[in-house]
Parts: structure tokens; C-alpha cells; sequence
């Protein structure tokens, strides 16, 4: 039996149990009697209140978090965050195997959209709009994958095509780097976070403790949490032995201009466009600013066009820029300036 059909079973049988305590079992008049009958009345409206806003907070209660731990999160995947679905299961329409030049843009969840209810206004989308079907888009992109997955993924569709032309937009965040840090024995503060046992059949299950009680928990601790995370962050990127590990996967991401994980392909492959964006924590720009700035540095080296999303979104304050209170990535503003930037300096010469 689910937790769900208990509570209906609890809101059919509650009143019939509490009239035949009342009024068949107990009918001598007391004070006792009288107390516990207003405590019963009171027991039943708040069990009926839950029931109403529980029904409320399980079919119209939709919103993104960062964390993605919430029952209101598993709503919005539902509902938003696996539509559409493609035959890769990717989110995005099912691509095109045309003979157009193909734009690639590749990621994770800020490019997947992560907390964008309609996937047509991410910048990927936005951009082909502005491309006006003359590019083939390949969209690969998925939340949590890293540099690695990233790079497994590209090269596994780029050799499917074996196209010549096209560019590359490679969105990277500042947490890309964690896989290097658990690599090189650095130790990773836990963002995975339960409620208390007793509490856990509750919270887990039912969609309005779930919003009450992470809505409290969030208030308190997850500050602490994502300074944790920040900090760890932070000790990846200052440590040489985690930097170099990751350098060699961003320089692999730069030799993507040429084609070279073309293994069909004898001739030596043309120089093609790499475009890469980086963003910082967008909760915090200033103070994660030394670490986005560590990558661009390191692409720009190497003559690599970059779009520094610090840079880019400077003059703006938090929400204004993302998703909402709980969840931290890109919203549809940003997204649309983001498209609208790399349209207008790298799209309309061609």
C-alpha cells in the first residue's frame, strides 16, 4: 500500500470511526468526553486540510531546484524537465542527420535547461532560431555530466556524422572540475542530504512536508552547504595536482578544433570553430569570479574565442538572473542574452 492510499483510507475511515466512538461506544456525558470530542473535530479538519493542500502540492506544484532532492523538482522533471525526450534520451527534439553545416553546442545542465520549463528558451534553441534553419543543431547535453562525459559524448556523434564544417559551443561550469578533485584524493563534502529517520516516511512521501520541511531546512543550512561545496570547489582549482588532471581535459576540449577523433578519416582534418562559455556560480559571481576566470584564461591562451558569463552578466543581481530562491542555474533572460551575444559576435558573418 502507498503512502497516498493510506492517507485516502485515513480520510474515508476517520469520520466513521469518530462516530462510532462518540456515538455508539461512548454516549455517557463527561467532561473527558467533551474534551476529547473537540480534539477529534480538530484532528479531522487539519487530517482534511493536508489532504486538500496534499492533492494541491502533488499535481500543481512544479518548481526547479538546484539540489534536485525535492518532490517539487521530481514534479517539474515530470512535467517540464524530460519534455521533449529524443530517441537518445536527451532533451531536446529528435536531431536532424541533414547536410547542413552542424552547430554543436554541448554541456550540462545549463544547457539542458535545467529549471527552463519550455526547452525552446534555451540559448541553443534560440540561437538556431536566429541561424534560421541553415545549421543542423546537435544538442548533447545532460545535467551533472562533466568535461569527460562530455567529451566521450561529442566524440561519439561526431564520428557518426563526419562532417567537415560547423562549430562547437562548449559550455563549461566552475563544478566540472570536481571530477579531478575526487581524482587526485581531494575530499568532497556531501550536498546529498536526507531528513531524520523519523521524520523520513513523512518528508519522503507526502508532497506538502516534503515543501515545508526542505523549505525550513533550506533557510537554515543551505548556506552552509553550498559554502562547503564552494570552498571544496575552490581547494580543486588552487591545487596543482587536481588543476593539471583537469587542464588535460580542457585541452582536449581545445583540440576539438581540429578533427582528430574523426578515426574514419585518414586526411588531416580542418581547423574548425570552437566557441566555449563559461559560467561562475550565478548565486555568487564575485566570489566564484577567480575560478571561472582561471578557464578562460586557459582557453584564451590558447586562442580560443570565450564567452566569460561573469563578464557578461556583471551589472545584474541574483534573481535576476536565475531560475528562482532554490535553484541557481541560467534563467530564459539570461539564456536569451546569452543566444542573442554569441548570434551578434560569432554567427553573422557567416
Amino acid at each position: 500500500m502507498t503512502p497516498h492510499q493510506i492517507l485516502v483510507g485515513l480520510l474515508i475511515l476517520y469520520p466513521a470511526l469518530a462516530w462510532w466512538l462518540f456515538r455508539v461506544l461512548w454516549v455517557s456525558e463527561n467532561r473527558l468526553r467533551a474534551i476529547l470530542l473537540k480534539l477529534s473535530l480538530l484532528v479531522g479538519s487539519s487530517l482534511y486540510l493536508f489532504g486538500a493542500l496534499e492533492y494541491y502540492f502533488m499535481h500543481s506544484v512544479a518548481i526547479s531546484d538546484g539540489f534536485g532532492q525535492t518532490l517539487m523538482h521530481r514534479n517539474w522533471i515530470n512535467k517540464y524537465g524530460d519534455r521533449p525526450k529524443n530517441s537518445f534520451g536527451l532533451r531536446d527534439a529528435e536531431p536532424v542527420m541533414g547536410d547542413k553545416p552542424t552547430l554543436y553546442v554541448v554541456g550540462d545542465s545549463f544547457t539542458a535547461g535545467h529549471g527552463i520549463d519550455d526547452h525552446r528558451d534555451r540559448y541553443a534553441n534560440l540561437l538556431e532560431n536566429h541561424l534560421a534553419g541553415e545549421w543542423d543543431l546537435m544538442l548533447l547535453a545532460k545535467g551533472g555530466w562533466g568535461t569527460e562525459k562530455q567529451l566521450e559524448v561529442y566524440s561519439e556523434w561526431s564520428n557518426l556524422r563526419e562532417d567537415r564544417e560547423g562549430v562547437i559551443v562548449w559550455q563549461y561550469y566552475i563544478n566540472d572540475i570536481d571530477h579531478s578533485g575526487i581524482a587526485t584524493g581531494l575530499t568532497r563534502p556531501s550536498i546529498h542530504f536526507g531528513a531524520p529517520r523519523l521524520l523520513k516516511p513523512v518528508v519522503d512521501n507526502y508532497h506538502l512536508a516534503n515543501f515545508l520541511y526542505w523549505g525550513v531546512f533550506r533557510a537554515i543550512y543551505a548556506q552552509q552547504l553550498g559554502e562547503q561545496y564552494l570552498s571544496y570547489l575552490t581547494n580543486c582549482y588552487e591545487n596543482q595536482e587536481s588543476w593539471d588532471h583537469h587542464q588535460q581535459q580542457l585541452q582536449r576540449v581545445a583540440d576539438l578544433r581540429q578533427r582528430s577523433e574523426l578515426t574514419t578519416v585518414e586526411e588531416i582534418p580542418p581547423e574548425r570553430k570552437l566557441i566555449v562559455v563559461v559560467y561562475p556560480n550565478l548565486k555568487d559571481i564575485e566570489g566564484t569570479r577567480k575560478m571561472s576566470e582561471k578557464v578562460v584564461s586557459f582557453f584564451r591562451t590558447r586562442d580560443v574565442d570565450v564567452v566569460d558569463m561573469a563578464e557578461l552578466l556583471a551589472d545584474y543581481e541574483s534573481d535576476e538572473i536565475t531560475v528562482n530562491a532554490l535553484d541557481g542555474h541560467a534563467n530564459e533572460m539570461v539564456n536569451r542574452l546569452l543566444a542573442d551575444h554569441l548570434y551578434q559576435h560569432f554567427f553573422q558573418q557567416f
